[in-house]
């Protein structure tokens, strides 16, 4: 596997496990019935993430057409977790922001 490949797929996973780990979190919080749009694209984009990390991984050559969509999903949920200044909000934004990056940096 190349670099680029192997550091896209990183970006994808750590992506992938913040959003999970913030769509828990924010689900059985108390403040979940404000967040969520935040819980909803938190969902997506870790599944989504998933997706295309599987697709990069065994070398789908439909893989380009996901990643822009990944990116943009990426972006949004970033956008949303960087409204709130909770550890699991800032690890999931920081996440997002660096697959978005590796995403548009590979199509």
């Amino acid at each position: 596997m190349l670099p680029r490949q192997q550091h896209l797929l990183n970006a994808l996973n750590a992506c992938s496990s913040a959003c999970n780990e913030c769509y828990s979190a924010n689900l059985t919080s108390a403040l979940a019935a404000g967040r969520v749009r935040g819980i909803l694209l938190t969902r997506d984009c870790a599944d989504l993430s998933q997706l295309v990390a599987a697709f990069v991984a065994r070398g789908s050559e439909h893989v380009h057409y996901l990643l822009r969509e990944c990116a943009e999903l990426c972006r949004a949920c970033a956008d949303e977790a960087a409204q709130y200044t909770d550890s699991c909000s800032r690890r999931c934004t920081e996440a997002c922001r660096q697959a978005e990056d590796a995403c548009r940096t590979a199509y």
